[in-house]
């Protein structure tokens, strides 16, 4: 009788704990399907490899974040002429961040992938919209650094944020002193300090040295604009963003000499 009993609990803890591993095992390799496809820059198969991730867990912080992350890249596939629907893929991404830093809330990935949204949906609407999403930028790309001190994208993004703000018109360095009640308070000089700190992190990345050279250019110190993009058309483009910024890089260079 004992021995029928511990068959049937065994048979029992079998039931429960297979799903469970047919769980795990289907979602690590979903997780490898999405980030073989975004590797590839095949950005839809990634987020719904992702999302069934999140249809088995819907709380999995790691596919929450990489969801967000590809939404933004397909946001900015499209034309700008596509406002409604780069609208809703912002707002998709957005999302998925949030909800990834909901459930944890110390993960920095989570964060830098929203400063990230944040930034190209400001440069996106670009005027007043831009100022007003500013100040998120600049807070989730510090909390991302606050997490992880060798967070280069989050780097990159405070980067950006300066050489924007730096950039602002005076009547919207106006209206963001009448939004906020203080002034945004950007530079080239500190955007260069940024990107200096994530080529360290990062030394492969095009876009580092690129932006580097161009703050330096903005300040007039052009010995160290031509080092950073002589550095920078070196590098292997990742993607074809990066493919423009080596071909701007050598224009630049073609100026500076």
């Amino acid at each position: 009788m004992k021995m029928f009993r511990l068959f049937c609990l065994t048979l029992v803890l079998v039931v429960l704990v297979l799903p469970i591993m047919a769980d795990d095992g289907n979602v690590a390799a979903l997780l490898r399907q999405g980030d073989t496809a975004s590797d590839s820059s095949d950005y839809t198969n990634a987020a719904v490899a992702y999302i069934n991730v999140l249809k088995i867990d819907s709380l999995h912080y790691e596919a929450l974040w990489k969801t967000g992350d590809m939404y933004t890249e397909l946001a900015d596939l499209l034309s700008d002429k596509e406002k409604n629907q780069k609208e809703i893929y912002f707002n998709k991404a957005e999302e998925y961040c949030l909800k990834a830093i909901v459930v944890q809330q110390e993960g920095w990935e989570g964060h830098a992938k929203l400063s990230v949204v944040y930034g190209r949906l400001g440069l996106f609407r670009g005027g007043k919209e831009k100022v007003k999403i500013a100040q998120k930028v600049r807070f989730e790309a510090e909390k991302a650094v606050e997490l992880n001190p060798d967070c280069a994208l989050a780097m990159h993004v405070l980067g950006r944020w300066h050489q924007n703000v730096a950039d602002l018109s005076g009547i919207m360095k106006f209206f963001a002193k009448k939004l906020f009640g203080e002034e945004l308070k950007g530079s080239h000089a500190q955007a260069a300090q940024w990107f200096t700190k994530a080529a360290v992190i990062e030394p492969d990345i095009l876009r580092h040295p690129y932006q580097l050279g161009v703050s330096y250019k903005k300040i007039k110190q052009n010995d160290k604009a031509r080092t950073a993009l002589e550095t920078a058309i070196t590098l292997i483009p990742e993607d074809s963003e990066e493919q423009g910024f080596m071909e701007e890089a050598r224009k630049m260079l073609k100026k500076l000499k």
